[in-house]
């Protein structure tokens, strides 16, 4: 037997009847669904779209063909006072029952890679026009993550969240559970997600953010020696002509494809075509001039989804650490971007202050970027020129203590790798030998300090474990 949907909003769901009266909340039959609680979207007072969620089981069906914004976006330019974002329309209308009026909620609920935050960013000038900002999503995996991601959108703005009770999942399960002054106390109590300078938790009351994600190429021997912390920062190099460029682009595009990441390319010495022509060689196998019109749209498309490029320009601005930081800040927050190549560091404008060396000033920068890794939720990895070395005998495989100017390119990545090309003369054999010479949390990466031989096919632009085919036998 159907049940009756307004009936089960009132009674189940403990909704008044002025509220879904004052939203325009309706019954409505979906085929397939059956009776359905029917959501309008609204702008300016007037239906564009529709939201459509089954009683007799957990489902959802939206308007098709239509790109929908905030739920009750309306509110964002009426009224005073702070602004609630939800995860659902339940939950902003539970919100709004509570007291909160200005409240919305994501169209379709949050995601914990971040996807969904187009509707943020289209918003994100009315959104810094109230107070404060109150973030009220799910407390679930996806949940946890969407407050930092709403205050790196608005940056500097109040951005706070709301711890719920034992047990209660959402806004809604506290109104069923505890009634609406419980809910009204919640949101009053919620906290500041970046409050000046820092603040003092216990283990009980940590702030919601995102898991610790690592990642990966997805490939032996990559993954014994390389990974990616979001929130970090790593630190590459390699003399030079050692292909560290190839190996980082080789690098982050089996990342983009192992983990569905996006990256971004600060690449200042390498010409955007280069970049494509290296995707292209690694994704569709061929040099990208040699695929036909139809093949080029494809893979661009495709390759568009995964990676930006940043592309400097020249006029009256200087390429320095605050260029720097804006560049990452919309690569990771408006782009999404979960691994963030800058090669190479020396290429930017480093202007340290009047009185300050150049050892202080690299030692604030690289805290500078540190921090920024960890607010904007990614992986910035930063390839560094070492300065020039003795030329007697071989030479041999720089580490970050190489790297001109200041011992913090060791000390202060989280990951430290170098890329340098080896031979052996009597065998006439050539390989790229990648060492790991700083791993800081080897529990967390898997693996610890070490190294890897690999041979390089530069039609390809590909790399593969090195095997020997004289003295080392084959190992």
């Amino acid at each position: 037997m159907t049940k009756d949907v307004m009936e089960w909003l009132q009674e189940v769901r403990r909704l008044d009847r002025a509220v879904l009266d004052h939203m325009g909340v309706v019954q409505k039959d979906i085929p397939g669904l059956g009776a359905t609680a029917a959501f309008p979207y609204r702008q300016d007072g007037k239906p564009y779209a529709a939201k459509f969620r089954a009683v007799e089981k957990k489902d959802w069906r939206s308007t098709r063909g239509v790109s929908r914004g905030l739920y009750n976006e309306d509110v964002l330019k009426l009224g005073e006072g702070p602004i609630v974002i939800t995860e659902g329309e339940i939950d902003c209308l539970s919100i709004m029952q509570a007291g909160h009026s200005r409240a919305v909620s994501l169209p379709d609920g949050w995601a914990a890679d971040g996807e969904k935050r187009d509707c943020l960013l289209k918003e994100e000038a009315r959104l810094r026009e109230s107070p404060y900002v109150i973030v009220a999503g799910d407390n679930d995996e996806a949940g946890q993550s969407l407050p930092k991601a709403v205050a790196n959108i608005l940056a500097g703005h109040d951005v706070r969240f709301v711890t719920w009770p034992e047990g209660c999942k959402d806004a809604n399960e506290v109104l069923c559970t505890y009634g609406e002054g419980e809910l009204a106390r919640c949101l009053t109590e919620a906290k500041r997600i970046d409050p000046e300078g820092g603040f003092i938790t216990g283990i009980s009351d940590l702030p919601p953010m995102p898991e610790r994600r690592v990642l990966r190429t997805g490939l032996i021997p990559y993954d014994n020696g390389l990974a990616f912390e979001v929130g970090a920062m790593s630190v590459g190099t390699g003399t030079p002509g050692s292909g560290k460029s190839t190996f980082s682009t080789f690098v982050a595009h089996h990342v983009a494809e192992h983990e569905n990441a996006r990256v971004g390319f600060l690449a200042f010495e390498t010409h955007p075509y280069r970049i494509r022509d290296h995707l292209s060689r690694l994704r569709a196998k061929q040099p990208w001039d040699r695929l036909t019109v139809e093949q080029k749209a494809e893979l661009a498309a495709k390759l568009d989804r995964q990676f930006r490029i940043v592309h400097r320009t020249f006029e009256k601005r200087e390429h320095n650490i605050e260029w720097l930081r804006q560049m990452i800040y919309t690569l990771a927050v408006r782009d999404n971007c979960k691994l963030i190549l800058v090669d190479p560091w020396n290429e930017l404008e480093h202007l340290p202050e009047p009185g300050e060396s150049m050892t202080a000033y690299i030692n604030w920068a690289l805290q500078q970027i540190r921090t920024w890794a960890e607010r904007y939720d990614c992986h910035i990895c930063l390839i560094a020129h070492p300065r020039k070395m003795g030329t007697e005998g071989k030479p041999r495989s720089p580490t970050g203590y190489d790297i001109a100017d200041s011992a913090a390119f060791f000390n202060k990545p989280s990951l430290g790798f170098s890329v340098h090309q080896e031979e052996d003369e009597d065998e006439g054999e050539r390989w790229v030998r990648i060492t790991t010479w700083k791993v800081r949390d080897t529990q967390l990466y898997g693996f610890e300090c070490g190294s890897m031989r690999l041979s390089f096919y530069p039609d390809a632009m590909t790399y593969t474990q090195f095997q020997s085919n004289a003295k080392y036998g084959g190992r």
